[in-house]
């Protein structure tokens, strides 16, 4: 688990959402913008220290910091997939992500799934990325929005979802019904893949339907936060017209 936030929009969803128990904030020495000021008054409300270094030492500890760095105490304990199931709400969603290792399109993957309302994004704990700095960053505040929990075993997750009334629709780049002609209403978990080598093959195998995005360029395809961004709408699209 990451041991600092850093940016604007992480460090304020870190202290609006009150996802863990700030550590110190770091701000850029100096005269202090609004928004700087905004993330003093944030710290200062929440008893957290705060210290102000110059950009030499900001960037030491990592890039595109905007002049503000977060250390956190502690975090939150995560949430069970159990715990999630057992007060899940009607047409739940999950996003599944089959192996993807690097950790701003994870950040962006989940920045889509907590704008879209997803209830929690899945992973192995194998093989993908951590909820690193970088992801967090990426994600704009959406990482504190909806759990990520890394799983040991994704088929057996999948299995434990379709057991508790879950359809699960796995993306293929070829070969799959096209998403907008599948039902995507109800309880639903989506499953991306790896945008080197797609669903593994345990993986597909325990899907119930592989769906693709209809494309004129299938040679370039998507990145996978893109991909994840448009297949997230559809669904939501559809559950809206059916309201």
């Amino acid at each position: 688990m990451m041991d600092f936030v850093y940016g604007i929009h992480a460090t304020r969803n870190f202290f609006s959402v009150g996802n863990g128990t700030a550590g110190r904030l770091l701000l850029k020495s100096g005269n202090l913008g609004p928004r700087l000021r905004e993330m003093e008054a944030h710290a200062r409300r929440a008893g957290c220290p705060v210290e102000y270094h110059d950009r030499a030492t900001m960037d030491s500890i990592t890039s595109n910091h905007q002049g503000v760095v977060l250390y956190i105490k502690e975090v939150a304990q995560e949430v069970s997939l159990e715990q999630l199931l057992g007060n899940r709400s009607a047409s739940s969603l999950f996003l599944v992500l089959d192996g993807i290792t690097d950790p701003r399109n994870l950040g962006a993957c989940i920045r889509s799934a907590a704008t879209m309302g997803v209830t929690a994004v899945i992973a192995p704990k194998n093989n993908s990325a951590p909820l690193s700095s970088a992801a967090i960053k990426t994600a704009c505040g959406g990482a504190e929005l909806v759990p990520y929990l890394q799983e040991a075993n994704i088929a057996r997750t999948l299995d434990q979802l379709k057991e508790a009334g879950f359809w699960v629709v796995g993306t293929v780049l070829e070969g799959g019904q096209p998403l907008e002609n599948l039902d995507l209403r109800g309880d639903l978990v989506l499953v991306m893949g790896s945008e080197e080598k797609g669903l593994r093959r345990i993986t597909r195998e325990a899907c119930d339907h592989l769906a693709s995005i209809p494309m004129v360029e299938t040679a370039l395809g998507f990145n996978v936060s893109v991909a994840t961004g448009i297949s997230l709408y559809e669904i939501v699209r559809q559950r809206r017209l059916a309201t």
